[in-house]
């Protein structure tokens, strides 16, 4: 009896631990890819803030219809916003 009482014990503790990991690991795989992207983007944003307004015009139409730097520098805003609401409602459930 005391052996059943010390396995089950020991199973939930593992299998709390398991449940935890499990959630973070599914929790912040999709915003992983934005930790790598995150240090690119401040980069451009340092360098677009750097260039004058005829700079910033000439750099904006020199881009393809429909890239992500066309909108550059509100789409990094919009992008972040979107994962902080999906990590919120996977939070929230």
């Amino acid at each position: 009896e005391d052996y059943f009482e010390y396995l089950v014990v020991a199973s939930r503790a593992r299998i709390v631990l398991g449940y935890v990991t499990v959630i973070l690991l599914y929790g912040l795989g999709p915003f992983a890819a934005n930790f790598v992207v995150y240090d690119r983007g401040i980069q451009l944003q340092d360098d677009y803030r750097a260039m004058s307004d005829e700079e910033k015009k000439e750099f904006k139409e020199s881009q393809p219809e429909g890239t992500w730097l066309k909108y550059f520098p509100n789409s990094t805003t919009v992008g972040l916003v979107i994962s902080c609401l999906l990590l919120l409602m996977f939070i929230l459930g």
